[in-house]
């Protein structure tokens, strides 16, 4: 990231800290005005071992600023909030469980390396690439996310998976000599993307006890959801 340099013996004065806080504004480093629209999609919901878990895509997350942004080293995280609700036709839908899953990227300069870390309700994992494709496509994927135990689930009700992004950001910061000026980053929060109704296979049970004995140990079941997302 460049920096200002100003003379040790003269300070900035207050119209120049407006100026210059104009000056970035024109630049378009930060604008009060998103210039993408970034979206949730590809909600997909399975079952790995006795949780349901949840898969998606974060599209348009990325804008020239922000990778601009992770390349002079300045963290960058998205935050998915995650729900799984029941759908009740005469009330207001209940929320069952809840998961947050926080992705964070960071470039280290000196060791040209991407630290990309997750973490949230039984998930946690970092992960350290070279690849500017790779730490992007860990950023935008979410991936056997767990949400909820399967015992929770009622095969006679309806439930549905909704999920929201935000950008987290830490404050970009400019040297004014011993004066640091701040300049929030711009930050956007998608709206929610939400699954069709779907719904525990009552059979699974009887499945689970008539092919018990030709399954390999340690297999990941997947017929437990009845009906998918559009």
């Amino acid at each position: 990231m460049k920096r200002t340099i100003f003379s040790k013996n003269k300070r900035p004065d207050l119209i120049s800290i407006l100026v210059f806080a104009f000056f970035m504004l024109t630049l378009g480093l930060v604008s009060p005005v998103s210039a993408v629209s970034p979206d949730v999609v590809n909600i997909g919901v399975g079952t790995n071992g006795k949780y349901l878990v949840m898969n998606a895509r974060l599209v348009d997350g990325f804008t020239e600023k922000i990778l601009e942004a992770i390349e002079n080293g300045v963290p960058m995280g998205f935050t998915f909030e995650i729900e799984l609700r029941k759908d009740n036709t005469l009330w207001v839908d209940s929320l069952v469980s809840s998961n947050k899953v926080r992705h964070r990227v960071q470039f280290d300069s000196l060791k040209k390396i991407y630290r990309f870390s997750e973490s949230g309700k039984n998930v946690k994992r970092k992960i350290i690439t070279r690849k500017e494709s790779r730490y992007q496509k860990l950023m935008l994927t979410l991936k056997d996310i767990p949400i909820a135990p399967i015992y929770k689930l009622d095969p006679n009700e309806k439930y549905y998976v909704r999920v929201k992004a935000d950008l987290e950001t830490d404050r970009f910061w400019f040297p004014f000599n011993y004066i640091f000026f701040f300049v929030p980053f711009n930050a956007f929060e998608t709206s929610w993307a939400q699954t069709s109704p779907l719904s525990i296979d009552p059979d699974l049970e009887l499945s689970k006890q008539a092919g018990g004995s030709n399954k390999k140990r340690g297999a990941i079941s997947r017929d437990v959801i009845r009906s998918f997302n559009k």
